[in-house]
Order: C-alpha cells, then structure tokens, then sequence
C-alpha cells in the first residue's frame, strides 16, 4: 500500500512538472521540491506510536498542521508573490483539475489501517469512502467539464471533496484536544504513508477543489471559467 501511495504522488509530480515546465518554472521546481520534502517528513514520521497519544504529541501536531497549511498558504499568496503562476495555474483547464484527483484513489489505505486496527473506524471509514468516491467519479466530472457540462454537478462534487478532508482534519484535531475519545487514538495519520498524503496529496487536492470553485463560482481574478 505504501509503494502506491508513493506512486500516485510521483506521477503526480510528473504530470504537474511537465505542464508547468513550459508555463510557470516556479510550479515546475515547487512541485518536486515540494515532494521530496513530504517524503523525507513521511520516512522520519511525525508521531511516535500508533493508536495512542504520547508526550509532546500536541507540539508535533501543531507543527504538522502548520506544514499541511502551507501550500495552501502559498497558493492563496500566488496572486502577490508570483503571478505568473497564477496565471499558468489559471490555464490548467478545469477538467484536468478534476481528473487530477483520482490519487485519491490512495485513500483506500485508510481501509487497510483500520484492518490493522490503527485508525477509528469513525475517521477509516469516513475518510476511505469519500476519498475513494472522489477518485472513482473524478474522470466522470472531468468528462462532462471538458464537454462544457455538468457545471453544477462539478460544483457539489468539489464540495463533497473540500467537506472529506475537512471531516478527516477535525477528527485528528478533536481527538488529540481530548474533544472526542477515539480508538484507537488516530495517532498513525503521523507515520508512513499517511504523512505523505496528508503533507502533499491532501494540500494539493484543497488547492485543486478550491480553484475549481473558484472559477466554476465565477470569483475574481482572472475570469477563470476558462479550460471548463
């Protein structure tokens, strides 16, 4: 499972670079720096034990959610900081956002966790089945933009997305504030390969849905309805 998840994100990588290898090189160098750093994070890990909360937990977890927040950061930045890559990520066409996200596909390794009794069932099951629904109708939505349809459709899809990981995030967060008692406590999101998805895959598919609403919404800048 792991050598998948690592597989997923590597042509992820590919995929990104060589789009933006010509329109942005910012994107074109971020994207594989970007990688790197979330794997040498998933090979060290972040939290200790699995199933259980330890001592300076809570600081890892701040620092690991500071990590998760910064790509997301520095796209909200983008317009300021670089804008020529907003504008190349403003070419990516609407239906390669959304096929993008069949990596989600991944998220079946929360199934395996939860087999292995490393994750609640609450946050394996919730997190597995969106993330797997995502992937499976992905190509669905990126057929209909890329035909100029299922405007609507696309939008709740974007939202079902944003509303997965938003769920997944707030478990992790209740359960390490002592807000909800989960077991196993779902300390193992900090160790291989789910470190990796949530500093890299995770991030990036915020940083997708919420592009994809931006512009399916109509919001400035740009007038980004373009590419659907």
């Amino acid at each position: 499972m792991i050598f998948t998840v690592y597989g997923l994100a590597a042509a992820i990588v590919a995929g990104c670079t060589l789009f933006f290898r010509r329109r942005s090189r910012f994107l074109a160098v971020i994207f594989p720096l970007w990688f790197v750093l979330a794997v040498v994070i998933d090979q060290t890990g972040v939290f200790p034990v699995a199933g259980t909360w330890v001592a300076g937990d809570f600081l890892r977890f701040v620092m690991f959610g500071a990590l998760m927040s910064l790509p997301i950061i520095g796209y909200a930045a983008l317009p300021v900081l670089a804008p020529e890559a907003r504008a190349a990520l403003s070419a990516a066409p609407l239906w390669g956002l959304a096929g993008l996200q069949i990596y989600r596909i991944g998220g079946v390794a929360f199934f395996f966790a939860l087999q292995d009794g490393l994750m609640p069932a609450v946050l394996a099951l919730t997190a597995g089945i969106l993330d797997v629904f995502i992937a499976v109708s992905a190509l669905g939505v990126a057929y209909l933009l890329s035909r100029g349809l299922g405007h609507r459709t696309a939008i709740a899809w974007n939202l079902i997305g944003l509303t997965d990981l938003m769920i997944a995030i707030l478990l992790v967060a209740a359960s390490i504030f002592g807000l909800l008692s989960l077991s196993p406590a779902p300390s193992a999101i900090g160790q291989s390969p789910f470190v990796l998805i949530s500093l890299f895959q995770l991030p990036l598919a915020v940083i997708a849905h919420i592009e994809m609403l931006r512009r399916l919404l109509g919001a400035p800048p740009g007038g980004d309805a373009q590419g659907a």
